[in-house]
């Protein structure tokens, strides 16, 4: 064998075995389909800058999510930002199962909070958070996310308004999450159905949600408005 032709190929085997490892090393980001209209994020935090919205229907790249599932990080438009796994869906044995499911038969990268995100209070996150669960209430449903998916039901029997403490209030106004809009009057004693997930008040009696842009406090057993936070 000639020098130059063992030269050759050697180059050859070189070039074979990076682009095999490339290969290798890539993998191919999972494709979702976006369940109604949402905003991309530069951040994981809602207050983070919005750098695109998604139009119901738009297939999304998703490099990962995060360990619990709520948000994901997504290419758009050849820009990388966070976006709620509640709106993400894939398809699993002929339906559309939204990614914050955890369905089993998908699999998804695990990220990490990016270091400037990690270290706040959580408060952006958990609005973000929140879209995600009314995009879930949203597709649970069959209605797009924003369009009314129910009623108020009836009034039950709560007595006078049980205004909960200044700092629980305070709290819950720190943590927001996504409004879900149901017909009726937003008002004490009336009964909010099962579709629409409550979300617990830490060392509190009380559940919360937002019920068409009102924030209220609820008997979680009875499901019943207490208290409706007047608007600021």
């Amino acid at each position: 064998m000639t020098r130059k032709f063992a030269t050759i190929l050697a180059a050859a085997a070189s070039t074979t075995t990076i682009a095999g490892t490339a290969f290798a090393e890539t993998s191919p980001p999972l494709m979702a389909t976006a369940q109604g209209e949402f905003d991309i994020h530069a951040g994981v935090e809602a207050s983070s800058k919005t750098i695109a919205t998604v139009s119901d229907g738009t297939i999304v790249p998703v490099e990962g999510c995060l360990p619990d599932g709520t948000i994901c990080q997504v290419t758009f438009d050849g820009m990388n930002g966070y976006a709620p796994a509640g709106q993400l869906g894939v398809m699993v044995d002929g339906q559309m199962a939204l990614l914050s499911t955890g369905p089993q038969s998908v699999t998804v990268n695990q990220i990490q909070v990016p270091g400037d995100n990690a270290n706040k209070d959580g408060q952006g996150a958990a609005a973000l958070t929140g879209a995600a669960a009314g995009g879930a209430a949203g597709a649970a449903v069959g209605g797009p996310v924003g369009a009314v998916v129910g009623a108020l039901i009836g009034s039950a029997g709560v007595g006078a308004a049980a205004k909960p403490e200044p700092t629980t209030i305070t709290w819950v106004e720190k943590h927001p999450v996504a409004p879900v809009y149901l017909d009726g009057e937003v008002a004490t004693g009336k009964v909010i159905p099962d579709m629409v997930t409550l979300t617990p008040v830490p060392d509190s009696t009380y559940a919360y949600g937002n019920i068409n842009d009102n924030t209220v406090f609820v008997n979680p057993d009875s499901r019943a408005i207490v208290y409706v936070v007047p608007a600021s």
